[in-house]
């Protein structure tokens, strides 16, 4: 079966293809009947589709979850400007020409950006440390040696996850790449803004968001689902918990206080409050220079994603859809994609 991508599906059309179903929710027509609401993805794109006349039991029934390759037909009816209609949705399996068109990766492969992660940690502290290996020696208790040992933990799981279940970063590697922007962003800046703490930024910065890995479950196909664990405790939290294991377990083998403290809740801290604001579920509110600069440089991968996203599907000289959360709080806006722009 061949893969057709949405943007070459007509108004009108009736197509059959493959897609990568990211998530199932249940809902329920004006007139009371079940229908399904899904993102599906293309491996360029995802798109919200409707479903009628079954219910999300129906679908686990046949083997379909969020997550899983699948086969389908799809309407593209001309209804709210263009809306995607699935006839149908079969479970199936993809070979590896159809991994590599469903599975949406980064533009730099995700191994890649954990080797830049690595390295930036490394630079940051301005001490003579090897830059092609992540080896740190077993007496160094510095901010650096905290962060590289807390990535190489799990880095197998910190490469491969998606940074959220949707919103942005949404697709395998997306944690990494999220996280090799910033970490780029943080140690670029420093050199604008001296009294910033380098080394604390940029550590900081590649741990942010550690807690992913136990927030999120990500399939091979890229789809994440929350964890119970992530459900209840959120990634901050979860972070803060993998700091305070790594420095329990440091002292413990060694018989002695190992980490400084303050370097310890200088990071915690920042971990904390990297969302900026309490009612985006930020723990604290920035109390340093470094957790404010990490929350905004957070705030601004993000959106450019968005943008990035946005502009893939929107043609020079004109205006796109309205996006939700891009500018202000709870509205969204069109974005204007440059004519004379090449991005």
């Amino acid at each position: 079966m061949n893969i057709i991508l949405f943007k070459d599906m007509e108004m009108n059309g009736v197509y059959e293809t493959k897609v990568i179903v990211n998530t199932i929710t249940e809902k329920n027509t004006a007139g009371g009947k079940p229908m399904l609401r899904l993102m599906i993805s293309d491996g360029t794109d995802s798109v919200s589709a409707v479903m009628f006349d079954t219910t999300k039991k129906n679908l686990t029934d046949t083997g379909i979850a969020d997550g899983m390759p699948a086969e389908t037909k799809i309407h593209i009816d001309p209804f709210g400007g263009r809306s995607y209609q699935i006839q149908y949705l079969r479970p199936t399996t993809l070979d590896d020409s159809e991994k590599a068109a469903l599975v949406r990766k980064p533009p730099i492969d995700p191994k890649s950006l954990f080797v830049n992660v690595i390295r930036k940690i490394k630079s940051s502290s301005g001490r003579d440390y090897d830059l092609k290996s992540a080896e740190i020696k077993d007496d160094d208790f510095s901010l650096t040696a905290l962060a590289i040992r807390l990535l190489m933990k799990d880095y197998e799981a910190f490469y491969s996850s998606s940074a959220a279940k949707s919103m942005h970063h949404n697709l395998y590697g997306g944690l990494v790449y999220h996280t090799s922007r910033m970490v780029d962003a943080a140690f670029a800046i420093c050199e604008v803004y001296p009294m910033l703490d380098r080394e604390l930024l940029v550590c900081g910065t590649a741990i942010h968001d550690l807690g992913k890995i136990k927030e999120l479950k990500t399939a091979d196909t890229g789809a994440a689902s929350y964890t119970t664990e992530g459900s209840l405790l959120g990634h901050a939290l979860l972070g803060i918990e993998m700091i305070d294991e790594e420095v329990r377990e440091r002292d413990a083998a060694n018989g002695r206080q190992t980490y400084d403290r303050e370097d310890v809740m200088c990071l915690k801290h920042m971990i904390a409050s990297h969302h900026g604001k309490l009612e985006w579920e930020a723990i604290k509110l920035p109390a340093m220079p470094e957790a404010m600069v990490l929350h905004e440089l957070d705030m601004i991968d993000s959106r450019i994603y968005i943008y990035e996203e946005t502009f893939s599907k929107t043609e020079p000289g004109t205006l796109s859809e309205p996006v939700f959360g891009i500018a202000a709080e709870k509205t969204s806006t069109p974005l204007y994609r440059r004519k004379n722009s090449n991005k």
